[in-house]
């Protein structure tokens, strides 16, 4: 269970980042390797293997700074009344999902969310932000299934105390709604009568 008020990060965040980065790294290392040994790369003009692989080294070097300095800037907080996350390396961003709003809560877990001991919680809305996945993702966590349960706990409150006050509503428009309902037979059933009172005195 998560503290309430408390920003908490995705611990295993960075972790699964850093293999993905390994996967695509071992990719592009056999792709140049296998190059290399049917002789293509030899064969290339030798500024695109000089160009291919100064573009490699400036990704995965800008990949190995940004993973550990996106983990820092990345939280997530459960409120009263929402759910919160921000983060940001070079813009911050803050995303707040409303408990009332919550249609849905799943969990995910990947192979290699697996390999880390983490997964994913994907928060779903009705029609929130005009999008058709999840509107928050929580990811890099290896508590999901404990935080899907606090979340629908939170979001299982909301109908409760909403449903009380639609009560309350409905009770107060409902008899002027069937007063408005007498009133409309009543005029007709008198317009009724008038017409057959005119039909006999034909």
């Amino acid at each position: 269970m998560r503290p309430q008020n408390e920003w908490f990060k995705p611990q295993q965040l960075r972790r699964y980042y850093f293999v993905y980065e390994a996967i695509a790294l071992a990719l592009v290392s056999a792709i140049a390797g296998g190059l290399t040994v049917t002789g293509i790369l030899a064969a290339m003009n030798p500024l695109v293997p000089l160009v291919g692989g100064t573009l490699a080294l400036v990704v995965f070097g800008y990949l190995t700074w940004w993973i550990p300095a996106f983990y820092r800037t990345a939280s997530y907080r459960f409120t009263d009344d929402e759910v919160e996350y921000r983060r940001g390396v070079f813009f911050q961003q803050k995303t707040t999902v409303p408990y009332n709003r919550i249609t849905n809560v799943g969990i995910s877990q990947g192979p290699v969310e697996r390999l880390v001991n983490a997964g994913a919680v994907g928060i779903h809305t009705a029609g929130y932000g005009g999008q058709m996945g999840a509107e928050l993702t929580i990811s890099g966590v290896s508590d999901f299934e404990d935080i899907q349960n606090q979340i629908l706990e939170r979001v299982r409150e909301r109908p409760a105390k909403a449903t009380e006050g639609d009560d309350s509503t409905e009770r107060s428009t409902v008899p002027a709604s069937r007063d408005e309902s007498s009133e409309l037979l009543g005029e007709i059933r008198r317009i009724r009568e008038l017409l057959e009172q005119g039909g006999s005195g034909a």
